[in-house]
């Protein structure tokens, strides 16, 4: 199979309070590190964007170290031209602090914080869907099935792989977990208790086996048109 070239986003964003806080998530990073390991492994063509993790980057073909919503979204449009996949495993903040202290806040009683919502990077990037796949994940703690699709519809994705965050089921760094894939007809597969290894690859399967539709699709139509116009 020819290369694909991937792009995986991994890990959190964080965004600065002060010059010493910030907020941010309880992402790992490791699904998207496992994700981009495996698709280098099976010969394709990776870039990893990375919010800050405590792991050790796998051996990919370039790997862009970013902190924030912003950077991430700039980081992706310089790569998407190039790349034929975004797998988009990062846990992006959906907020941030309206206006970041410059000197550091000093204790008070109560503090109020005001935030300003993060672009979604997911439409931000529409214009660039073109001749792409475009995998997405959703992490819910209720309405799982429910809110996945709405947002697999909605972010105009491919496939979109789900997990619940219950008291029972954390799906944060290596642990193994229950995954529900789910593609554009509404077809489901359901992973249990799983390792992240496990998932990456029956998720790159079916990441392979679109490309390879979309290209061959691509290939008949092409022939199709040849022969009309002969």
């Amino acid at each position: 199979m020819t290369p694909v070239r991937i792009i995986v986003t991994a890990g959190p964003t964080i965004e600065p309070l002060d010059p010493v806080r910030f907020i941010s998530n309880r992402s790992s990073g490791y699904m998207g590190y496992k994700i981009a390991e495996a698709a280098s492994n099976r010969g394709h063509i990776v870039t990893l964007i990375s919010g800050p993790t405590r792991l050790d980057p796998p051996k990919v073909k370039k790997f862009v170290s970013i902190e924030t919503a912003k950077d991430l979204l700039a980081a992706i449009k310089k790569e998407i031209k190039k790349s034929d996949c975004l797998i988009m495993c990062a846990a992006v903040g959906d907020f941030r602090p309206d206006k970041p202290a410059k000197q550091k806040i000093k204790r008070t009683r109560a503090l109020s914080l005001r935030l300003a919502a993060n672009k979604d990077i997911l439409r931000a990037l529409s214009g660039c869907r073109e001749g792409k796949l475009f995998v997405g994940f959703s992490l819910e703690t209720e309405n799982i099935i429910k809110n996945s699709i709405k947002k697999l519809k909605s972010k105009d994705l491919d496939l979109i792989a789900a997990s619940r965050l219950t008291k029972n089921h954390n799906p944060f760094d290596n642990r193994k977990l229950d995954v529900l894939i789910i593609n554009r007809s509404g077809q489901k597969m359901l992973l249990k208790n799983k390792s992240k290894s496990y998932v990456s690859h029956v998720l790159l399967d079916k990441i392979e086996q679109l490309w390879y539709l979309m290209n061959n699709r691509g290939t008949t139509q092409n022939v199709t048109r040849n022969k009309r116009r002969t």
